[in-house]
């Protein structure tokens, strides 16, 4: 091999690593993705992969999901009204916000509706959900609750406020047809509430769910209290896996009314 094509070989080395390093360069400057709690790698200062450091805390991979511990339906003026019992079992975590699906079958099996919205829960809270559908609760004969998008928040970051309901009274309406439940419900924090959910239930002597109804008060005061009422249907529909009977009514007690409170800020 010749002395020329010796430094031949060497200047070409050069070039290319020089060429190599410039690309590189624009490389890792410009067009190399940035680091992103999403991209299955530890990095950018993170304790596991994509979590901990600027990503979300590791300690959310391991959290149990929302679990639905019972769905039920109930007739209400027409209309179809389901409900659903959540649980977070996660002592340290809320979630700020996620989306639920409520799908609706036909006694056939066909899915006739499906109903989605979005809520929130509080660390170890049981909470409920409750939507209105125009539909004929005997054509129904299954619904189904799914979760999705559950964005969680230490508890720190996300409490639950205090609040508290006082003087509740269980009585027929002012029409003569429905149940009236009313009280007042107190903010007990020193910060204002933009919103507060009721929700209410009616039940048997053995705790059986036979009717749901709801209100909402907004933007309640620090430490304000404020007058509330949630309105039942008079006869309600007692559904079982025979056919439905109905149901009426009585106060001989009151503590079978079950009011649910939603404070957000």
């Amino acid at each position: 091999m010749g002395k020329r094509l010796i430094k031949q070989i060497i200047y070409g080395s050069g070039y290319l690593a020089i060429v190599f390093l410039i690309l590189a360069g624009i490389y890792f400057l410009f067009l190399k993705p940035a680091p992103t709690c999403f991209d299955e790698k530890k990095n950018q200062g993170e304790i596991g992969i994509d979590c901990g450091g600027p990503c979300a805390a590791c300690e959310i991979k391991t959290l149990l999901p929302l679990q639905s511990v019972w769905s039920n339906y109930f007739p209400i003026n027409g209309k179809a009204a389901f409900a659903t019992q959540i649980k977070n079992s996660n002592t340290n975590y809320g979630a700020s916000r996620f989306s639920y699906v409520f799908d609706i079958y036909n006694k056939s099996g066909v899915k006739i509706k499906t109903i989605s919205n979005s809520s929130f829960i509080y660390a170890s809270e049981i909470k409920y959900v409750f939507e209105l559908a125009d539909l004929n609760y005997s054509d129904i004969g299954e619904i189904k609750i799914s979760f999705s998008d559950v964005q969680w928040l230490a508890t720190e970051k996300f409490p639950k406020p205090k609040t508290q309901i006082r003087e509740r009274i269980v009585k027929m309406s002012e029409s003569g047809k429905g149940v009236e439940v009313s009280g007042y419900i107190i903010n007990e924090n020193a910060y204002p509430l933009r919103k507060i959910r009721l929700v209410g239930f009616l039940a048997t002597s053995n705790n059986i769910k036979i009717s749901a109804s709801k209100t909402e008060l907004d933007n309640l005061k620090a430490f304000e209290e404020r007058y509330f009422k949630i309105i039942f249907p008079k006869e309600v529909v007692l559904l079982g896996a025979t056919a439905p009977s109905a149901v009426s009514f009585t106060f001989a007690d009151p503590n079978r009314t079950e009011i649910y409170v939603e404070p957000l800020r």
